[in-house]
């Protein structure tokens, strides 16, 4: 700050003293809010499903003593040592009187070894004793000493239900095989129980097995989709902690006495309500700063506008009288130092003025590179926009293909560092944004281009008609309700060239408004730049009707000298 102005040093001071404070003052106060808030979270998380474990294990040692007391009942001991039919029905009956004491059980079966089948479904009755004794819940059962042995999620015998199953083996006194007790359990308390945990908007819980087989999932198509399955991995893995995109907080607990683990899901919509509060704050108070910031400066300035005037008295004679006019040399020494520069420049002005003109057609060709220079980073920033927005639903290819057309436009764009290019190229500019923008738009955009290979060589300055189709898209079409159509065409009109772009997008009355202003930049830019480069061969047409559409049309003429 050694070589600014006094009031260039004071405005920094105090906007950097403003920002500071501004960043410091957010900074904390995000800091310990999100801290807390994660905190809250967690605990509230690993709270919750620590108490939902003692109740799915409550739960399942309830199934698991009834499993156990029909195995060792006298009367399914006495059935499964000798068949009898009388006990056949007296062990159906009692069965059935345990299905009706637990609203959670759909069936009980039981599989003896000397091949008989005794079950409350109708559809497993129909199936014969050696398949179900080959099936692999059998098999699991008897090879656990008449321990109540868990499945994972399965479709049922029955009416398709999802249900996981309790199977034991029944034995005699000796310790002896006599068959298999299985109880099929639905899902009814459990997901009455897990489904409505506070775990945020979107959270969820589901259990697994130890080897991450599915025992229980609010989404039942999980248990068919691998697609679904793979992306509850990432959650399986993660222990008390956030996952990797930071999106949910992930508690895993054991159910005691089982092989299975409760997986909580905790959304942290709480947390980014926070921080668009936070984001608020910081908004509110750099409002707050820039105003004090801005009437500091005018303080600042209105102490300064006195010896101001004297100067601006001595440049409104200069531009209006032809007289060796100088400014007073008085004041602070910025103002000094300023009226001396003035000075030394009125002394310089004729020389300059020679200079100026003997370079005139430099001077032409930096307006237009400073005019296309407009244009550029617009484009870019609205073409970096549709990749984001593509990115962000993970639509790979699509982003690849959009890349591509952006990596292709902006070689031509490039031109090998020229200011000119061909009409042939310059149409395939449009023709890379279109395909950009239909990306981004879909069946909204439609889009036709009609080429006049005759004039494909006809050079003109680069970047005058991709803005003219933006214009056409934003103006136009983008509001329009069911989208539209933009068409380019080259077409030769007597002694002139006539490249149009129309669109039926929503038009404007054109004799109430400049059309030129309507564009922003970009329609202003063009018809800049054309003039400067065909002088008199040259002019913009502009037509629209509002609900209409628009029409846009540069009209050159054929064998027109070109300005260099």
């Amino acid at each position: 700050m050694k070589n600014r102005p006094l009031l260039v040093q004071l405005v920094l001071a105090f906007f950097t003293l403003f920002l500071l404070l501004l960043a410091t003052v957010g900074v904390i106060y995000y800091q310990s809010s999100s801290v807390a808030i994660q905190t809250t979270i967690e605990q509230n998380n690993q709270n919750t499903i620590s108490q939902s474990s003692q109740f799915v294990q409550s739960y399942i040692q309830k199934l698991e003593q009834t499993s156990t007391s029909l195995t060792q009942n006298q009367l399914v001991i006495s059935y499964a040592k000798k068949v009898n039919p009388a006990t056949a029905q007296q062990v159906e009956d009692l069965f059935e009187t345990i299905l009706k004491t637990d609203k959670d059980l759909l069936a009980v079966v039981l599989v003896t070894k000397s091949g008989q089948v005794i079950s409350t479904d109708e559809t497993i009755r129909m199936k014969t004793s050696s398949d179900m004794m080959n099936e692999e819940w059998y098999n699991q059962a008897i090879h656990r000493e008449a321990m109540p042995v868990l499945t994972p999620a399965r479709m049922g015998d029955g009416e398709g239900q999802w249900v996981v199953s309790v199977t034991q083996e029944l034995v005699d006194s000796k310790g002896k095989n006599l068959g298999v007790l299985r109880l099929d359990i639905g899902y009814e308390t459990l997901a009455s129980y897990l489904d409505k945990l506070k775990l945020g908007q979107k959270g969820f819980a589901f259990i697994v097995n130890q080897e991450d087989q599915f025992v229980y999932h609010p989404k039942r198509s999980v248990y068919t989709s691998d697609k679904e399955m793979k992306a509850m991995a990432s959650y399986i893995k993660t222990k008390d902690n956030y996952t990797k995109d930071k999106n949910a907080y992930v508690s895993q607990r054991k159910v005691a006495g089982t092989d299975w683990t409760l997986i909580g899901v905790s959304s942290l919509e709480q947390l980014q309500k926070v921080q668009g509060q936070i984001l608020m704050v910081f908004v509110g108070t750099g409002v707050v700063a820039l105003g004090l910031c801005l009437l500091v400066t005018w303080w600042i300035l209105k102490r300064w506008i006195a010896p101001l005037k004297d100067l601006q008295q001595t440049m409104l004679q200069v531009g209006t009288q032809k007289l060796p006019l100088r400014a007073s040399e008085k004041g602070s020494p910025e103002l000094v130092d300023l009226s001396h520069q003035f000075n030394l420049m009125l002394d310089r002005i004729e020389q300059l003025m020679k200079d100026v003109r003997e370079q005139e057609q430099l001077a032409h060709r930096y307006e237009l590179q400073a005019l296309s220079a407009q244009i550029n980073p617009h484009f870019l920033y609205n073409t970096l926009d549709t990749i984001v927005w593509m990115a962000e639903f993970n639509d790979s290819k699509s982003v690849v293909e959009i890349t591509k057309a952006l990596a292709h436009y902006f070689r031509l764009a490039l031109n090998q560092g020229k200011d000119l290019i061909r009409l042939a190229d310059e149409i395939d500019h449009v023709r890379q944004y279109l395909f950009i923008q239909q990306q981004r738009y879909g069946d909204s955009l439609q889009y036709e281009i009609d080429e006049d290979p005759v004039f494909d060589d006809l050079l003109l300055p680069k970047l005058v008609l991709q803005p003219l189709v933006e214009n056409a898209l934003y103006h136009g079409i983008k509001e329009k309700v069911g989208g539209g159509k933009i068409v380019l065409q080259v077409e030769k009109k007597q002694d002139w060239l006539v490249i149009s772009i129309a669109d039926d997008g929503l038009g404007f009355q054109t004799q109430t408004k400049n059309p030129l202003k309507l564009g922003g930049v970009g329609l202003k830019n063009v018809d800049q730049r054309l003039k400067l480069y065909f002088t008199n061969g040259y002019k913009m047409v502009i037509s629209s009707q509002k609900n209409q559409g628009s029409r846009v049309e540069l009209r050159i003429r054929i064998n027109e000298k070109r300005r260099g």
